[in-house]
């Protein structure tokens, strides 16, 4: 059988590994960076098929974290939504998630490389599977950051939408509160306590005395840049995860999309692995299957998303998010 080399260590990567391992394909993994890293998150999973994650070999380690059930949003400062999720989210960090990830993929055979960088040409060789997450990009004006937070009371997950941004609160393992926001860039905001200052600039000056009140775990710290929202310019070959299509965060999640691009590059790799495929064969199937599953998703999102970004629409929100058909909503924008 032929070898399957995936480019980038990040959840799409490591998730297609440990899955193309169970099905008795060879493959290797090259990964820049070392495990464990922070990154910059959200840290919870809603919408992939459980059934999904267990054929894949992902269940145990999907399944071990935290379930939450419900969700508030605030706009502004003000709470406008508390209800039941459609859906259970499992809450658990990429800290401790990758490193699991990347431990099965070793135990069950799968050749890892660390500390390394893919050449050039690597990128275009047959075989070849392109998981490197977000692509810089000149000219956005979008800066993600994320922080654990310690003693901050937080049930199921939370929403806050601010004047040029949204951050959400979700409870993950040991205790900790994940803290990740997407926000439109301020430049002279600099230093440890970025989020605080971006949480202050934003008006959302009560979110930011809840996290004074608890701790900021320092080394947790993670920020992102450089990137723009949306589906990403096509290359060729197969690409999955944040480098075929980047959801706005409060609309969608990027970690279930990961999972659901990784599942289905799968079966195809392994037909090209047994020559049943070629490779021009694979990543036209994969790019219209990409298509097919997020189109809907992607969609709804690009509409809504606008929305949090103007004083009609926070307003509009405001306004509404009480009758607000969300269960739809959440479903719509999480399955194909």
């Amino acid at each position: 059988m032929k070898t399957i080399t995936i480019i980038g260590g990040g959840l799409g990567g490591l998730a297609l590994g440990v899955y193309l391992q169970r099905l008795s394909v060879p493959v290797r993994l090259i990964e820049a960076g070392s495990y464990p890293k922070h990154k910059v998150c959200g840290e919870f999973i809603c919408g992939v098929d459980p059934a999904w994650l267990t054929e894949m070999g992902l269940g145990n380690i999907i399944s071990d974290s935290l379930h939450h059930t419900d969700m508030k949003w605030w706009v502004e400062g003000r709470q406008v939504l508390s209800a039941e999720l459609p859906r259970t989210a499992w809450g658990l960090s990429r800290y401790k998630l990758d490193l699991d990830l990347a431990s099965t993929f070793e135990r069950e055979g799968g050749e890892l490389l660390t500390g390394e960088r893919a050449a050039p040409r690597d990128f275009s060789e047959e075989g070849t599977v392109q998981a490197i997450g977000k692509k810089p990009r000149e000219g956005s004006d979008w800066i993600g950051l994320k922080v654990h937070a310690k003693n901050v009371s937080v049930q199921g997950l939370e929403m806050h939408v601010g004047q040029s941004g949204y951050v959400g609160l979700c409870e993950v393992e040991n205790s900790s509160v994940n803290v990740c926001g997407l926000f439109k860039v301020r430049r002279g905001l600099r230093g440890k306590d970025l989020i605080r200052q971006y949480l202050h600039a934003n008006g959302l000056d009560e979110l930011a005395q809840r996290l004074e009140q608890g701790s900021l775990v320092d080394e947790s710290f993670s920020a992102t840049a450089g990137f723009q929202l949306g589906k990403q310019p096509s290359k060729k070959g197969v690409q999955l995860g944040d480098s075929s299509y980047l959801i706005p965060p409060f609309t969608g999640n990027g970690m279930s999309m990961a999972l659901e691009s990784a599942y289905l590059a799968g079966g195809l790799l392994k037909q090209y692995s047994q020559g049943e495929l070629g490779w021009d064969e694979v990543a036209t199937l994969h790019k219209k299957r990409l298509d097919q599953h997020f189109r809907k998703r992607m969609n709804l999102a690009g509409l809504l998303h606008p929305l949090f970004f103007s004083k009609m629409g926070r307003r509009a929100l405001s306004l509404t998010a009480p009758i607000l058909p969300y269960r739809s909503l959440f479903t719509h924008l999480r399955t194909r």
